[in-house]
Parts: structure tokens; C-alpha cells; sequence
């Protein structure tokens, strides 16, 4: 059977017009999932940054990176080594998210993940603002971050990405 569109050549076979009409949408619609995955992570990457540069002046020798589940810290940087160890877990969190987006058979996935992304990119950049917040304001002492801090992190998080959820069902 031949297909024929005005703007294409004439095809003579159903697969062939399959074959092609994928082979041309596909990388679109690859990009599009995999920016629609990926975006929200580099905009979390950007407010830890900003968020970094303005609280700098205020970081002692050494920065708190990790916190016992008292709040109290238990590992430290220099400054340049935790805001690159910032900026490390938002791109394994987004590499993450997109190799789950390539092993997906269908393009359902794209929206789910996309408010995935969403909610685990704020989540990220509040708790991690929130443990710069805890060292700045240290003075020497030993910083703590509150327990609640995970918390509100989580909520913030879970807001977001069901609110990116929602407005996306709508222009779907």
C-alpha cells in the first residue's frame, strides 16, 4: 500500500512509514522527557549555589556535611569541597531520575517523573540550604540542624512536585 503527504516522498510500505514517522519523533520527544527530568535538578543546583554564595562569608574553615540523626554534625569540608559535594548529589539524583525515564517503555512516564524530579530537587536544595543556613550561624560551636528541618524539607518537596503533577494533567 503507498502513503503519500504532500511534504514526503511517497512510501510503499506500513513499516517503512512507521519506521520513518519514529525514527524523525523520537529524539524530540527523548529530549523533551529527558529536559523535562533533568531541568528541576539544575534549578536546584542553582539555588544551593546562589544560596552558597551569599552565605560564604559567613562559613567557618570547616563546613558541616553530614549530621547524625540528632542533628548534631559529624562530618566537615572546606567551603569549595561541600558546595561540590552539593552539587554532586543533585547530579547523581538527576542521572538517576533520567535512566529511570530511558528504561521506561512508554512516554506515560515522562510526567510522574518530571514531578518527581520536581519534588525531590526542592527537597534537596531546602535541606541543603538548611545545613549551610545551620553553619553559618555556628559561631565555633558545633553545628546542629533540627530534626523538623527534614521534615519541612520533605513537605516542601511533596507540595511542588504534586503541584507540577497537577498543572501538568491540566495541559495534558
Amino acid at each position: 500500500m503507498l502513503y503519500f503527504n504532500a511534504n514526503k516522498p511517497v512510501i510503499d510500505s506500513r513499516k517503512e512509514a512507521m519506521l520513518m514517522s519514529s525514527n524523525l519523533e523520537a529524539p524530540t520527544s527523548l529530549a523533551r522527557r529527558v529536559a523535562w527530568m533533568a531541568a528541576p535538578f539544575a534549578g536546584g543546583a542553582l539555588a544551593t549555589g546562589i544560596a552558597f554564595l551569599l552565605l560564604r562569608s559567613s562559613f567557618p574553615d570547616k563546613v558541616a556535611t553530614h549530621f547524625t540523626l540528632d542533628g548534631t554534625a559529624d562530618g566537615y569540608s572546606s567551603p569549595a569541597a561541600a558546595l561540590g559535594l552539593f552539587m554532586l548529589v543533585f547530579v547523581i539524583e538527576a542521572v538517576g531520575t533520567v535512566a529511570a525515564g530511558f528504561s521506561s517503555k512508554s512516554a506515560l512516564t515522562a510526567r510522574p517523573l518530571g514531578a518527581f524530579s520536581i519534588g525531590l530537587s526542592a527537597a534537596t536544595a531546602y535541606i541543603l540550604i538548611a545545613v549551610m543556613w545551620a553553619t553559618s550561624g555556628s559561631d565555633g560551636r558545633t553545628p546542629e540542624l533540627p530534626l523538623f528541618q527534614l521534615a519541612v524539607g520533605i513537605v516542601v518537596g511533596a507540595a511542588l512536585g504534586a503541584a507540577a503533577w497537577l498543572i501538568s494533567r491540566r495541559r495534558a
